[in-house]
């Protein structure tokens, strides 16, 4: 009897088991079959590649249409997809692509060089594009023959064939389905659910293993992860904090919990026109004010603290160049000398955000030991957004950047170019404008080797670390946990939620293993 209450008692006293609920069949190769099922807080806006901008909508759309080239699985190295190859012409301005034998749209329809001449024409003819600025360096695009595409640019430019892995630039036909990519559509009931079904006369189906993918749209991200741990999802992205750090908690959920860097960076942008930002030594001020270790607590260890613009793995970044130290009197003695010996009182806008809020107070704190008064105001999205790209919008807001490729044109010339200032909805938010910078970059986007390439961003990065005229802060990191039997998955840097090379290991009747 007392063995039989000791053993209560010591069951009682024993830490619950939180791990997963099912484990991998442990096939020794992937393993063909199974539907992948994730959610999302949002929903898909559309699927059409000419106009599709979103995040959430990309998941979807990357998943339906290929291109001439596309990505290596899980990186960021450029990989011929629908050509079979491509060269580049010794000055940089002719790109000349060679398409694969065979290539059929989803209903077997052959694609052709004049597939992709008719959608760069859509783009090129749609009021409602965002990706007519890409081809704006095209000076011509031909089909010499049905199988080679010719692009012959206006000015040399090294990261053009990374436009060319955007979905936009998918083959298309008027009038009928332009599914070219790995999966087809099955079903989309708007704001509900999208079905995704494998696309089996796409030209590498014998690599898509996963009989279907299905999204479900407008679930709450605490609502997500309920559904992931009793098994209704396979794989849960975004966790809010509080799952996400209990997570992080849990050894047996450790090999499951995916960690990566992506193509992001954010701060503060100060508008290099406005006082007090129109000084160097006020902005330079603010980045030693600022702890960015407490943005980083704050998003659960899910960052890295940054320099500048360019996140970890980008072409040009400069590692050794450390993000500012944390250093209030260093802050106090450059306001003093621009003028400011007793601080100031400074709007900073937000967006009405529970995560932008914590943020938000933790930089006001910081920056109010070095006498800066923040005070706070939060705005919806579209009129955050407006407001950003307003010259006479706020002084001072929170700031991001999401590249489009992984290349350091797609970060620079977009945020701190001259040319990205513009009345009509500038994306150089700090309204900086530098002609030394201007022009290495320049010639930085215009040279084909990657070693000259790499030290002229990161002389670029230099510049744009002194000027300041961002209040740099952090390179937030993705986190995706998947259940055991999710395998060969890693989120995507470009893609983020790619699952066309994921399987399900199973067990031979396609169930799930219990542990």
């Amino acid at each position: 009897m007392r063995s039989a209450v000791l053993a209560i008692a010591l069951a009682a006293c024993s830490p619950p088991d939180h791990g997963p609920r099912w484990r991998a069949a442990g096939n020794a190769s992937p393993r063909d079959g199974g539907t992948l099922r994730f959610a999302t807080s949002d929903q898909v806006v559309t699927l059409d590649p000419a106009i599709e901008y979103d995040q959430i909508s990309g998941y979807i759309v990357h998943a339906l249409h290929d291109t001439l080239v596309g990505y290596e699985p899980g990186g960021t190295a450029l990989v011929p997809h629908l050509a079979a190859s491509w060269r580049v012409s010794p000055d940089g301005l002719d790109y000349t692509f060679a398409l694969r034998d065979g290539i059929v749209f989803a209903d077997g329809s052959p694609i052709t060089a004049e597939s992709f001449l008719a959608a760069f024409a859509r783009v090129r003819a749609a009021a409602d594009s965002p990706f007519q600025p890409f081809l704006a360096n095209v000076a011509s695009v031909s089909a010499p023959d049905p199988h080679a595409l010719a692009f012959h640019l206006a000015k040399a430019d090294a990261s053009f064939v990374y436009v060319l892995a955007m979905p936009f630039a998918a083959p298309h036909r008027d009038g009928s389905d332009t599914t070219s990519g790995p999966f087809v559509l099955e079903r989309w009931d708007p704001g509900v659910r999208v079905v995704l079904r494998k696309n089996t006369r796409y030209w590498d189906a014998a690599h898509v293993h996963l009989d279907a993918i299905e999204m479900a749209e407008n679930v709450p991200r605490d609502v997500q992860f309920l559904m992931f741990e009793r098994g209704d999802l396979d794989t849960v992205e975004g966790l809010a904090l509080a799952d996400y750090l209990w997570i992080q908690d849990q050894p047996a959920w450790q090999p499951f919990v995916h960690v990566r860097a992506t193509l992001n960076s954010y701060g503060s942008r100060m508008n290099v026109r406005q006082k007090p930002f129109d000084d160097r030594r006020v902005r330079q001020a603010l980045n030693y004010a600022l702890d960015k270790q407490h943005s980083v607590k704050l998003l659960g260890g899910a960052a890295i603290a940054s320099h500048g613009i360019l996140p970890p793995g980008v072409l040009g970044r400069d590692d050794t160049l450390a993000p500012y130290p944390h250093d209030p009197a260093k802050a106090r003695e450059l306001l003093a000398a621009a003028g400011y010996p007793g601080g100031f009182d400074i709007e900073y806008m937000i967006i009405d955000d529970d995560e932008a809020e914590r943020l938000a107070g933790s930089l006001q704190h910081d920056l109010g030991e070095a006498g800066v008064r923040v005070h706070i105001t939060e705005l919806s999205i579209a009129m955050y957004a407006a407001a950003l790209a307003s010259k006479d919008g706020p002084a001072f807001a929170k700031a991001g950047w999401i590249a489009d490729y992984p290349d350091p044109a797609s970060f620079f010339d977009g945020c701190f170019h001259t040319r990205a200032i513009s009345d009509e909805g500038t994306t150089n938010f700090a309204f900086y404008s530098n002609p030394e910078l201007d022009a290495l970059l320049d010639s930085a986007r215009a040279e084909p080797d990657p070693a000259r390439r790499a030290a002229l961003y990161r002389r670029a990065e230099h510049i744009v670390y002194d000027d300041a005229p961002w209040l740099w802060d952090y390179h937030q990191e993705t986190v995706e946990v998947t259940q055991p039997y999710v395998r060969d998955y890693e989120p995507h840097p470009v893609w983020l939620r790619d699952y066309t090379h994921a399987w399900l290991d199973l067990d031979g009747d396609g169930e799930r293993v219990t542990r």
